[in-house]
């Protein structure tokens, strides 16, 4: 990968269009999900918006993906066709110009104006076939005197998606092979999936067969608790396991009733993850009627599952192999013989496996689906030059730090005693106010750590040590803190300065030094890299992670995710980091980055303080402090005055004061948690401008043995560590080998 660029670039935008989204399920939604995350990975200039035109705005704001950068409902609560059809309108024609491609991927417009609003407005126009709507089968549904207008209306779009021959075929006889594309739906390849067998109380040697669908009358998993029966006969020990929605109330009540007792039947409900699932399983069976792809069927191949299927001519008899990957059916005698059979060959079910495998990766992988769709918008040129070779990162989308959807605010137990924690920036020193320097990795400062030891010491503190790369790959670095790590004196976790984490593949500049700014790939390449060398350096992962700068991005979250950390302090409140779109957060409150409470945001300590701060002047503050106000001098003024000021919580660039009475402040407004911050280089005279000479390191280290008193003795405070609020137990240090500095 070869990003030679520094300043960012235009952005082309696209909108999806969607009738139904979540909390509604639908197929092409979970497609659009997973083909975005991959699609901002190789073109991360181009960005993704999606427009549900009938799915109502949910109360509660959704947390479904972290790559689509807005989701718009376009209504708070169902309505008229009229209705929408008139809000359809006004909305394109008030929104438009912030697009170049507009994908409708469900036929949503029956007047066809918004489509001509869009041509209108210069935007390339494209139209998705994915279930029983092709243009035949639309044009079909106006009264045959309107046909003909349906036909100019189609005409509209500049290209036609069809996602399985069939669906092709039709359109492509109407609108012409040029402006039709077959493009299958990708599938996410997996990555290290973990079985699902222990959670659902399966044993090792039960045979698995698993439907992955919404339980409805079209999928038809009623068909195969039916068949059931048949199967125990022979093999007692099967059980089938159903992972989907509940889309059908009725068809689910027959579903539980033809199941009956005996625990063979499961129904696991609606996953955001399935992967799991398709490792638990020992083939894949689908019976549904209708499809316009079946994802399921070659995503389940990818796992190296062997399928048994309906037979959907045209549709999935191209990928499904009869006996090379799998087995179709066309009735209950086919589809059990085929389960039999495979059930009593484990060498048939592997062969089976294996060849699917390969021809899912080869012809249905998502990276290739999304190059393919980028093509289709006009896109191309917005692609990683290295995109072709590039492998998938196999990240997810379902977690966020700068977009508030996803943000759950962690619960606190009433009355809980304050607890301070203490993180030290653990990096390089180098000059602020130069140009990025690969070459300015000098770590000569950790050697001066132990003069606020002394003060942590004293107090019964042990501070969480965030380490770059620099200092973890140079002995200078690592050495006090693999001494004080084996005393239980301290935790290490790790913190990205891009610009001297390998791989350098970015040109330096104030835009790349934050790492949210590079593509997904190039920070998971970097993060990686990091994380490793911490491992390698201290015997153990780390599991919390800053962003140096505070400059997380879109997918920083998933990164982490992805790597094992269970915890981030990248936010700090109030003081958005310029050049870089967010992280932002209304408060220091610990809060979940992700719905399944997996992943922890732990921010820094930071607060609008003064009699003002609570009113509506607070909506303003953003403006006050924004750098360009400085010259005003606004912000000093109300400080002066009492009214509002801005603190956080260190010693760098605060008054002992300040700190106290940003903290009274949090205290009153029934904050719990509260995070202390500085760099590791101010323990060095003349390496931050926080700290120039011997007499400023004395003020310093004073500020914290003071306040460390004021926390325990006025705020009646404790003293403690990440993993306290993260409610985890500290991991116990494994000594590492010696090693030699990594270049």
């Amino acid at each position: 990968m070869s990003l030679q660029r520094e300043a960012p670039v235009k952005r082309r935008r696209v909108l999806h269009v969607l009738k139904y989204y979540r909390p509604a399920f639908t197929g092409e939604g979970v497609f659009l999900e997973r083909s975005s995350a991959v699609m901002d990975e190789i073109a991360p200039s181009v960005a993704h918006d999606l427009l549900v035109t009938h799915t109502p705005r949910p109360e509660e704001p959704q947390a479904a993906c972290s790559t689509l950068r807005r989701v718009i409902h376009l209504s708070e609560r169902d309505m008229p066709a009229w209705q929408r059809h008139l809000r359809m309108a006004w909305w394109f024609a008030t929104h438009l110009h912030r697009y170049d491609t507009v994908h409708v991927r469900t036929h949503a417009d029956w007047y066809f104006v918004s489509y001509l609003l869009a041509r209108l407005a210069g935007c390339r126009l494209v139209l998705s076939a994915t279930l029983d709507d092709s243009l035949p089968v639309l044009i079909g549904q106006y009264r045959p005197s309107l046909r003909f207008v349906a036909r100019r209306g189609f005409g509209l779009f500049h290209a036609f998606i069809g996602i399985s021959p069939k669906l092709y075929g039709e359109s492509s006889g109407l609108a012409g092979a040029a402006r039709c594309h077959l493009i299958p739906c990708g599938v996410t390849i997996p990555v290290g999936a973990v079985s699902a067998r222990p959670a659902l109380g399966i044993a090792p040697s039960d045979l698995v067969l698993l439907f992955v669908g919404g339980l409805c009358r079209r999928k038809d998993p009623l068909f195969l608790v039916q068949a059931m029966p048949r199967i125990l006969e022979q093999y007692p020990n099967a059980r089938l396991v159903l992972v989907g929605p509940e889309l059908e109330a009725e068809e689910v009540a027959a579903i539980r009733q033809a199941a009956g007792p005996g625990g063979h039947v499961i129904l696991a409900g609606e996953q955001r993850d399935p992967h799991p699932f398709f490792a638990a399983a020992d083939m894949l069976v689908f019976g549904s009627h209708l499809e316009g792809f079946g994802t399921v069927v070659p995503e389940a191949m990818a796992h190296g599952l062997p399928v048994v299927v309906r037979r959907l001519t045209g549709v999935n008899d191209d990928f499904v192999r009869q006996g090379e990957t799998g087995f179709l059916f066309d009735d209950a005698d086919e589809y059990v013989s085929a389960v039999l059979r495979l059930a009593g060959s484990s060498a048939l079910r592997s062969r089976l496996g294996k060849a699917g495998q390969r021809l899912a990766r080869a012809e249905f992988g998502m990276h290739r689906a999304a190059t393919r769709y980028l093509g289709v918008y006009g896109a191309a040129s917005a692609l990683d030059q290295n995109s072709e070779t590039a492998s998938e990162t196999g990240l997810g989308c379902d977690a966020s730090i700068i977009n508030p959807a996803f943000h759950t605010p962690m619960d606190t137990k009433p009355g809980a005693r304050p607890m301070l924690l203490t993180m030290v920036d653990a990096e390089e020193a180098f000059d602020w106010s130069r140009p990025f320097d690969r070459g300015a990795v000098d770590v000569t400062a950790m050697a001066a750590q132990h003069r606020a030891h002394r003060v942590f010491e004293r107090h019964g503190v042990v501070p969480l040590y965030l380490a770059d790369y620099p200092v973890v790959t140079q002995d200078a670095g690592r050495a006090p803190l693999r001494e004080w790590l084996a005393d239980g004196r301290c935790d290490v976790g790790a913190h990205m300065h891009p610009w001297v984490t390998p791989p350098y593949d970015e040109a330096l500049g104030e835009h790349n030094s934050f790492a949210g700014n590079l593509p997904a790939a190039l920070e998971l390449a970097k993060a990686r890299r990091l994380t490793d060398a911490v491992g390698d350096a201290f015997g153990q992962p780390p599991r919390i992670w800053r962003s140096g700068r505070f400059g997380a991005g879109p997918r920083t979250a998933d990164i982490l995710k992805s790597l094992g950390y269970l915890a981030d302090s990248s936010v700090l409140p109030l003081w958005p980091a310029t050049g870089i779109a967010g992280p932002a957060a209304p408060s220091s409150r610990p809060f979940w980055l992700d719905r399944g409470r997996r992943l922890l945001e732990i921010p820094v300590s930071a607060a609008l303080v003064g009699r003002l701060a609570d009113g509506s002047l607070r909506h303003v503050a953003p403006h006050i402090f924004a750098p360009g106000a400085v010259r005003l001098r606004l912000a000093g003024a109300l400080a002066r005055l009492g009214l509002l000021e801005r603190i956080r919580l260190t010693p760098e660039g605060m008054t002992i004061a300040e700190g106290k009475r940003l903290t009274r402040h949090m205290l009153a407004h029934g904050h719990r948690t509260f995070v202390l911050t500085y760099h590791s280089p101010s323990l060095v005279p003349g390496n931050t401008p926080y700290v120039r000479d011997a007499a400023a390191l004395e003020r310093f280290l004073a500020w914290l043995d003071e306040f460390y008193s004021f926390f325990r003795e006025e705020a009646g405070g404790s003293f403690g560590r990440w993993q306290d609020v993260r409610g985890i137990t500290p991991q116990v240090p494994v000594a590492p080998e010696p090693a030699e500095a990594v270049p």
